[in-house]
Formats: structure tokens, C-alpha cells, sequence
């Protein structure tokens, strides 16, 4: 089992498909696999209450539906049921059954959110891609020949964000393919217009990484520099989930961009990852082991502590960075993502610019069902030093910025410039 509090959306799309199974045998384990889903909740979930739910009363109500399913699926529907009544995040179940699985491991190379209008591209990360004139700013209309709106209208959930968070898993399932292999698109332009693309699927860039039972995720860091008015410049940093393998990488940005006008640190798509790392990314931010939130279990209450970084891989004596930082979100920043952003925002030690992140960010572990399938189940809460539990409402930015897609049609990322120029407004220090 591996600690996280990641959402990891991606990820969560599908598991490995498991080989078929005759009926009596399926029904078996998927009866196990709803008592072990039962009896790990109820020994881990962090309120020993259930907030008044009787958990006991749930599984006699919903244990017999599992006798009585007539498919492996409705069996795991019956299971999705038990975890909603919980009403938190993290409660997911993770199917094995080979017609949940993606198309394919290669995707459109773009980064999309729904928004009102649509299905809107909002960065392109692959150069071939934008040669071939995809773009941000762009309206999905039709993925080889299936009609994009059809696919956001089906989507389910319980309030707005989550029929929005479920719309954008069901485009991006359709954006999916072999590696290679040719993606027909219809595009709508911010001005109307519409163009048809043939985009390549590719597998993207980054380091392959394995979390506990979830597939592998593709990790991708990016630190470049931004150039502000009167020849000075800011760091810009950027990664997609919070795994290890970043951690030398984000050091090392910060030893470039150290003494300079401000950082940077763009979080918007990231759904989480390793809850125990925001100590040490925080340290290189904070020069005091300050309190970022605690989180409580049903054992015992874990303080989470900026661990200040003061001397660096190859044993230099630093500082760490003093200046202003800026924090990019969006609707699919989750979890960890969520708890740092929250816990310096609660702080004063970060502004925060974009839009309200997904509002998921509990604690959670992850294990293997008797079935295949993978549960991922909450084990605690977190509430950050200012005493906000980010569970639910997320992170409200400071600044937020709506999308436009004729700005992006334009070249502009709005949330970029908007932190370039508070950085830049920032009186500089003597």
C-alpha cells in the first residue's frame, strides 16, 4: 500500500484488464471483494462515527445486491453505491474489467478542460501536434467521427464540479489510441470557424513511474525563465504529479532561479501524488520549520512542518528562496496539489492565481481487490495551520482568471501573465 493523496484522474481511467471468469467463480470474488471494501473502511476511515452513517446497516442493505448481481459489473456497481455514502473523495474503485479499459496508451497530445462551451484545448504539448494545426484555444467538435457534446451531457455526479470532473474523463478516454496511430478531429476556433485535423496519438514526454497498485504515470517536469520588465527575470517551474522523482529536479530550479524577482510554481492539471513530500518542497520556500496542517487518523494526528532546505545536494550552505512566489491552479488541481497550495496560501507565503481547484484532498491509500480491482479508500483529513479543511471547497485563488479561448487563440496564457505581473509589481528587495 502507498500513501498518497492524489487524485491521479488519468490513472484512475482503468487498470490492467483481468481474464475472463465463469459466473460462479466471479460471483465470488466479487462478494469478497465487497466484504474486504467494507471491513477496510471500517477499520481505517478516520471518524470512527462515520459522520452518523451506520456502516454496519449499509453492508446488510447492500451486500445481499451483491448476491444478486448478474454481472461482474453491476457488482461493482453496488460497491461504487457503499462508497458514495460516505460522501468524500478518494473512495474510488478502480475497475479490472477489460470494457472499462482505454482505446489505447497513446493520447491527442493536448491538455483539454470542459468548460460551458465545450471540450476546450488549452495547451498543445507536442510540436508535430501544433504543426499539423492543432492549437490552443480550440473547440473539440468531433473525435474520429463521434460527436463531443453527446459525451459531456452524459456526464454524471452528484453536483456541477463532479459532472464536469466526469465529462472531462470521457473526452479524454475518446482523445485516447494506439501509439501512433491517426486521431480525426473537428475543431471549432474561437472566431467560428471550423477545421478539420489529423493529429498523431503519441505516448508523451516524461519519466515512466509506478505508484502502489495504480498503473504508471508519466511524470513530466519543466523550469524555464521568464523575463520582467527592467532585465530582471522569474523562475517558472511545472510538474504534473508529486512523485520522488521530482524532488532533485525542483532543487535544482531552485538553486537557478534563487535570487531572482519571483517564482512561478504552475500546479493547474496536477491531481496529486506523495502527500509526505510537501514538507521538503516547502522548505525550499520557507526558512522556518513552520506548520503547513495536520492530519488526523482514526490512531494518531501527523503534523506536516516546512522542512527547510539549507544545504543542497552537493553540500552548499543556501538560503531558501525569499522572493514572491505564485501559485497556478485550476479545476483539475487536486490533493496534494491542493493541501500545498492551501497550507502557503493560509500562510502569506504564496498568491495564488487561477481557478477553484477540485476540492479533493484527503488522504488516501490504495490496495488490490480479491477481484483485480483496486480500491483506493480515505485513511484521514487534513486542515491546514489557518484551519481550513480543503476537502470540498479546494483552493479559492487570490486572483482568479477565467478561460478565454480567444486569448489563447491569441497566444496569451491569462494566468502566467497575471503572476508575471504581480511579481513584477512586487517592490524589490534591498
Amino acid at each position: 500500500m502507498t500513501r498518497t493523496a492524489g487524485a491521479l484522474l488519468v490513472a484512475a481511467l482503468v487498470l490492467a484488464p483481468s481474464p475472463p471468469a465463469r459466473a460462479q467463480e466471479w460471483r465470488a470474488s466479487a462478494t469478497a471483494a465487497f466484504d474486504d471494501v467494507w471491513k477496510t473502511i471500517a477499520d481505517t476511515f478516520y471518524d470512527p462515527t462515520f459522520g452518523g452513517l451506520d456502516w454496519a446497516a449499509v453492508a446488510a442493505e447492500l451486500r445481499p445486491r451483491v448476491l444478486a448481481a448478474a454481472t461482474p459489473d453491476e457488482a461493482r456497481g453496488v460497491v461504487r453505491q457503499m462508497l458514495a455514502r460516505l460522501k468524500r473523495s478518494h473512495f474510488v474503485l478502480l475497475s479490472a474489467n477489460s470494457q472499462d479499459a482505454l482505446p489505447g496508451e497513446a493520447a491527442v497530445p493536448a491538455e483539454v478542460r470542459v468548460t460551458p462551451d465545450g471540450a476546450l484545448v488549452v495547451r498543445v504539448t507536442d510540436a508535430a501536434a501544433s504543426r499539423a494545426g492543432l492549437a490552443a484555444g480550440q473547440l473539440l467538435v468531433r473525435v474520429d467521427g463521434r460527436d463531443v457534446a453527446p459525451l459531456i451531457a452524459a456526464a454524471e455526479g452528484p453536483d456541477d464540479r463532479s459532472k464536469t470532473l466526469d465529462a472531462w474523463r470521457r473526452v479524454i478516454r475518446v482523445l485516447h489510441g494506439a501509439n501512433g496511430s491517426t486521431a480525426n478531429l473537428q475543431v471549432r476556433e474561437a472566431d467560428g470557424r471550423s477545421s478539420d485535423l489529423q493529429i498523431a496519438r503519441a505516448l508523451g514526454a516524461g519519466e515512466m513511474v509506478t505508484l502502489g497498485n495504480l498503473p504508471p504515470l508519466r511524470v513530466e517536469f519543466e523550469s524555464r525563465a521568464v523575463t520582467l520588465a527592467g532585465a530582471r527575470r522569474a523562475g517558472f517551474i511545472r510538474f504534473n504529479y508529486w512523485m520522488t522523482s521530482i524532488a532533485n529536479r525542483f532543487e535544482q530550479a531552485i538553486d537557478q532561479f534563487r535570487h531572482d524577482a519571483g517564482l512561478i510554481i504552475d500546479m493547474r492539471g496536477n491531481p496529486g501524488g506523495l502527500a509526505a513530500m510537501i514538507g521538503g518542497i516547502a522548505g525550499h520556500l520557507m526558512a522556518e520549520p513552520r506548520v503547513l496542517g495536520t492530519m488526523r487518523t482514526r490512531e494518531t494526528q501527523l503534523t506536516f512542518r516546512a522542512n527547510p532546505r539549507l544545504v543542497t545536494a552537493d553540500a552548499r550552505q543556501v538560503m531558501p528562496y525569499a522572493g514572491p512566489v505564485a501559485i497556478l491552479v485550476d479545476e483539475l488541481t487536486g490533493s496534494t496539489s491542493e493541501i500545498f497550495a492551501g497550507a502557503l496560501q493560509g500562510l502569506g507565503r504564496v498568491r495564488v492565481f487561477g481557478r477553484q481547484t477540485m476540492g479533493q484532498a484527503l488522504p488516501a491509500l490504495t490496495k488490490q481487490l480479491p477481484n483485480g480491482d483496486v480500491l483506493m479508500y480515505v485513511i484521514g483529513d487534513f486542515v491546514t495551520a489557518a484551519g481550513k479543511s480543503l476537502e470540498g471547497d479546494g483552493v479559492i485563488p487570490d486572483v482568479t482568471i477565467l478561460l478565454s479561448a480567444r486569448s489563447m487563440s491569441a497566444g496569451h496564457d491569462d494566468v502566467v501573465e497575471a503572476a508575471v505581473r504581480w511579481v513584477d509589481s512586487v517592490p524589490r528587495s534591498r
